[in-house]
């Protein structure tokens, strides 16, 4: 059931049957007598031994031509299996009567229970007996509104009288036929009435029974895939399966209709145009699932294959409902008949086969994960029936007809199902491993975080937890770290001859590494020579964390010294001081060149002194207030840093930082902050 052509088999096959029935009956010689001998061997014989038989034929209608002993002689012979031709010539009218005379020598088959088989019968029909009616096929009429068609399946029972020559008679018409009903006329066969019944009851319970179970597995798929679809919408390959296998479960039906159940031409042809759309259906679900196993993106050949089964479906529906369908292009009559609509249809069928084999053998070929079985599943149909004809070969033993051709038929829509269980066992393992690395990493960042928080406690431990009081100073520090633990510093020590240095340092990044320097740092700041210069004490500094091997860790810091009203300040590499004189009421911006600790040992550092009066503020900083970044990605800035800072220069420190750092956030409008900022204000008394 994988492929539509594995379908549309066995309809023409029918029809290829039909039509060769035909053309021998009419190639076959007539015997001389006009007469049919039948025996017992004849009857019990497989073949159609009605098929040659040398009927007269008589358009029109009239009774009289039911009567055994009519004179039928200068009738015509003509097989009852009147095909489309017949029409075209005029030997066909829509009604008229066949006779048949049959010689029953064989005393063993008078009164002998016999079965009428109708093997095909596209109109309606009388049959008649020796002048008697003994079975009506649905109603005869001269024109289409009177005929009501019928095809009798089951077998009907029946017997010669003990004499030896009879007549049948049938009274025959079809005036319902289009152009996709091949054989307008009937067949039939006679055999024994118990081993016809025996026939059709198997036949009706095995296919009663690969109906009922392929359509209950099928539908059963078809309804599990979709629902796996709906609850996960991402893996649309399962939606395509659930399509394929329900229309498979429709072809299926289908087919059991045409072959065993369907009663009449109008049925069929009804059932041919639902046997249209699910064979688009289930061509381009096939082709919709193939694609989504192996491609990354839809490719654009498939829209050839959904414009050719659409127009192929459009053309087939007008053709079931008249005899042409007409177009006119260019001023040209352009006309589809049943004669061009089979082979578009039989082409594209061809081409969706091709296809869908094309990329079953690149998946195998480029190793696609699980390909192999698909290409195991495809050649099932092909590869069972050999297994099976060798099992039967060397031990005798046979399987039963109906659960093999199940096997055989379910093989390739399994195959697709496994690959497909197949897909979700491993994403259920890919899942379960995740939930246990996410479980794994989750206790690692708890114990990171811990350890993380155990680090900001022990930096903030290091860090002054209020300022100096002081009689000359008043102070204020405030420090926000991006991360658990910030690259920023400040620290202060006083001597006792009452000079006080203010350190506020920005070591390279954030996070371990910079807390690292700043614990390195803090060391060599708190055992440094408090009567040793803000250059040497930088240089000693720079020294310690270069032999420390960090490679490219470094300290940016600035060294700020009080001694009463003198202020000394030495830069290496941090943003500039800001000084509020505030008898000008003025902000002064200082910056000092000088590589950071760690770097380039001796080079120059500048060094600057200010007598400060009572009032005048000094702000130190690190990069990341000025450096903050807004939603368009614009910083702060220094100016507009040394703007905010001159609004508020007049106000105490801890006011001054407060507003600095409101501004600052203000400014970020809920960005993430990206460097630490560390803010150091002093004011005279």
């Amino acid at each position: 059931m994988k492929h539509p052509i594995s379908l549309i088999i066995p309809i023409l096959i029918t029809i290829f049957a039909f039509q060769q029935q035909a053309i021998s009956q009419e190639t076959e010689p007539v015997p001389v007598t006009g007469i049919l001998t039948l025996t017992l061997e004849n009857i019990r014989s497989p073949l159609d031994n009605l098929h040659n038989a040398p009927w007269k034929y008589h358009p029109g209608d009239n009774p009289e031509w039911s009567r055994p002993d009519f004179d039928d002689t200068t009738w015509n012979y003509l097989s009852p299996f009147i095909t489309q031709d017949k029409v075209k010539n005029k030997e066909w009218e829509g009604i008229g009567w066949f006779r048949l005379h049959i010689s029953v020598p064989d005393e063993e088959l008078w009164n002998k229970p016999l079965a009428l088989l109708v093997n095909y019968q596209a109109g309606a029909s009388e049959i008649y007996l020796d002048g008697e009616l003994i079975y009506t096929f649905g109603k005869v009429g001269n024109r289409k509104e009177e005929e009501k068609p019928y095809w009798e399946r089951d077998p009907q029972g029946f017997s010669f009288s003990a004499k030896a020559d009879h007549v049948i008679a049938i009274r025959y018409s079809n005036n319902t036929y289009n152009q996709f009903t091949p054989v307008l006329g009937f067949s039939l066969r006679l055999s024994e009435l118990n081993t016809a019944i025996k026939s059709r009851t198997s036949l009706l319970r095995e296919g009663t029974t690969i109906q009922m179970v392929l359509s209950a597995i099928l539908g059963f798929l078809m309804f599990q895939h979709l629902l796996l679809f709906i609850f996960y919408p991402k893996a649309k390959e399962n939606l395509y399966f659930s399509i394929l296998t329900g229309s498979s479960g429709a072809i299926v039906f289908i087919i059991c209709q045409l072959f065993l159940i369907a009663t009449s031409t109008p049925e069929i042809h009804t059932l041919g145009r639902f046997f249209f759309i699910v064979s688009a259906v289930m061509s381009l679900s096939c082709l919709l699932f193939l694609y989504a196993l192996f491609y990354l993106k839809l490719p654009k050949l498939f829209w050839f294959f959904l414009f050719g089964w659409v127009g192929t479906f459009i053309l087939g529906l007008f053709s079931f409902d008249h005899s042409s369908l007409s177009l006119t292009i260019d001023n040209d009559l352009v006309s589809f008949s049943r004669v061009t609509i089979l082979p578009i249809a039989s082409v594209i069928t061809v081409l969706t086969f091709l296809e869908l084999v094309r990329i079953m053998i690149v998946a195998v070929f480029k190793r696609k994960d699980g390909a192999w079985i698909f290409g195991l599943g495809s050649l099932s149909p092909f590869i069972l029936p050999i297994i099976y004809g060798i099992i039967i070969a060397r031990t005798g033993w046979e399987l039963n007809q109906t659960i093999a051709s199940l096997v055989i038929l379910l093989a390739p829509i399994f195959s697709m199902s496994v690959y497909l269980a197949r897909n979700i066992a491993r994403t259920s393992r890919n899942l379960e491993r995740e939930t246990f690395e996410r479980q794994h990493l989750e206790v690692e960042n708890t114990r990171k975080t811990e350890e993380l928080e155990e680090a900001r406690k022990l930096q903030l431990s290091m860090l002054p937890e209020t300022a100096p009081d002081l009689p000359n100073l008043e102070m204020g520090f405030k420090m926000h770290p991006a991360t658990e633990v910030g690259g920023d510093y400040y620290d202060y020590n006083l001597s006792d001859d009452g000079k006080i240095t203010i350190a506020i340092g920005d070591a390279t990044g954030h996070g371990m590494n910079s807390g690292l320097v700043v614990s390195a740092v803090k060391s060599l700041f708190k055992t440094s020579d408090p009567n040793a210069g803000n250059i040497e004490t930088l240089e000693r500094m720079s020294q310690g964390v270069k032999s420390m091997n960090l490679k490219r860790l470094y300290m940016a810091m600035t060294l700020a010294t009080f001694k009463e009203n003198i202020l000394t300040i030495t830069a290496a590499g941090m943003p500039p001081t800001l000084i509020y004189n505030a008898e000008e009421d003025k902000v002064e911006e200082i910056l000092l060149e000088g590589g950071p600790l760690g770097g380039f040992i001796g080079g120059d550092r500048e060094e600057a002194t200010f007598e400060l009066e009572t009032g005048d503020t000094v702000l130190l900083m690190s990069d990341g207030l000025p450096e903050m970044l807004n939603p368009k990605n614009e910083m702060l800035d220094y100016p507009r840093t040394k703007e905010l800072f001159a609004e508020i220069a007049d106000k105490s420190p801890k006011a001054i930082i407060n507003h600095l750092y409101d501004a600052c956030i203000s400014w970020a409008a809920g960005e993430q902050q990206t460097d630490d900022i560390t803010l150091v204000v002093i004011k005279i008394k």
